[in-house]
């Protein structure tokens, strides 16, 4: 038994470190990032060298640790309260899923959402909140302007977006002046507490105009110079090396896409069809990875900032493993622009016409990209 115990000590660890990779791969720059500051507050072995946040953001964070530390909680409540500051996105949200956060933070979701509501009430008006409802109503009570029918248009907030006045009345059964009322107080309220003009998260890969790729949005993290031995350094190690771990493996998946669609980005070709699969089986790694890895990724290129994901278009049909939507719908849309006016032009005439360029389609899907097309039929 005593010879088992450290195999299975062993096998332990290396599961949880395996859980941890996935974790880590499979969050996007932004999320990353509020896993890692919370990481490195809680953790003085860790050291963190991400970009650096805007002033306002960094002031707005240090403000709310200072009420945090005048709130009367208990050490438990304070440590938890401390943690969520850090998970904060730029705008002074909770973006995460609350089960998410209460495993980084190491806590119950039901002990986060008890203290919530004490959170929220701290300034500026609108922090802690989960939502853009949450955040408005937030926003409102601290104003002294929230009631019964503002809180009906919270629940459609579609109507608002468009300033429909006629609809609001309608939905809050109120009168036009009312809703224009209550759609000035949402107006007047900050969208973004920590910060009025949050910076989006920013690509984390970037294909140079001489089609080198490199990064410009590293995430650094590494252990500090002397960490001891211990519990905390044990698992600064494994949160580092998921960290290492993610970055290469997205290095190597960004190599890739650039040599296939490199000259799609550089403005001066086409984007070939690779599916997820393909790149998966390129690499010699699971499809999932490849999934996880890429999912919320961009890549910055002189023709713009690009999801990584839509770098991975399918063939417009298994039939045709080579050919791209972009190829069908340039063939089709010269076929319907030099079609003999004498003749009908259906949508089964043109399936046969592109089978005999070497694309056979069903006519359901030349339906679909005629329609794409905006061409109508004559």
């Amino acid at each position: 038994m005593q010879r088992q115990e450290p195999r299975q000590i062993r096998g332990l660890s290396l599961s949880q470190q395996m859980r941890l990779s996935l974790e880590v791969l499979h969050m996007d720059g932004a999320r990353l990032r509020r896993r890692l500051r919370h990481e490195a507050a809680a953790n003085p072995l860790l050291a963190l060298s991400a970009g650096p946040e805007p002033a306002a953001v960094v002031s707005g964070r240090q403000a709310l640790l200072e009420q945090v530390g005048l709130m009367r909680l208990g050490p438990e409540e304070a440590r938890i309260a401390r943690g969520l500051v850090h998970c904060l996105d730029e705008r002074g949200w909770i973006a995460d899923p609350l089960p998410e956060i209460a495993g980084w933070l190491s806590c119950s979701a039901a002990a986060i959402e008890a203290l919530l509501p004490r959170l929220q009430g701290l300034e500026p008006p609108g922090v802690f909140a989960r939502s853009l409802a949450e955040h408005l109503r937030l926003g409102l009570e601290a104003a002294g302007r929230y009631d019964p029918m503002i809180a009906t248009l919270l629940d459609r907030l579609d109507l608002a977006a468009a300033a429909d006045l006629a609809a609001i009345a309608g939905h809050c059964g109120c009168d036009l002046e009312d809703a224009a009322g209550m759609l000035e107080d949402l107006r007047r309220l900050a969208p973004c507490p920590l910060s009025d003009d949050p910076a989006p998260a920013p690509p984390e890969l970037e294909l140079t105009p001489k089609g080198e790729l490199r990064w410009i949005a590293p995430t650094g993290l590494a252990l500090r110079d002397g960490a001891a031995d211990g519990p905390g350094r044990i698992a600064a190690q494994a949160l580092v090396a998921a960290v290492e771990g993610r970055a290469g493996t997205l290095w190597r998946i960004g190599l890739a896409l650039a040599e296939v669609q490199g000259p799609w980005l550089l403005g001066r070709g086409r984007l070939n069809p690779l599916t997820m699969t393909a790149l998966a089986e390129r690499l010699g790694l699971d499809k999932s990875t490849v999934s996880r890895a890429v999912a919320g990724v961009a890549i910055r290129a002189p023709r713009g900032t690009v999801p990584l994901r839509d770098l991975l278009p399918a063939p417009v049909s298994p039939r045709l493993p080579g050919v791209g939507r972009e190829a069908v719908l340039r063939l089709l849309a010269a076929l319907i622009e030099n079609w003999p006016r004498a003749e009908p032009l259906s949508d089964a005439r043109l399936a046969a016409a592109l089978a005999r360029r070497g694309m056979p389609l069903a006519r359901r899907t030349v339906a679909k990209y005629r329609a794409s097309l905006g061409k109508p039929r004559r």
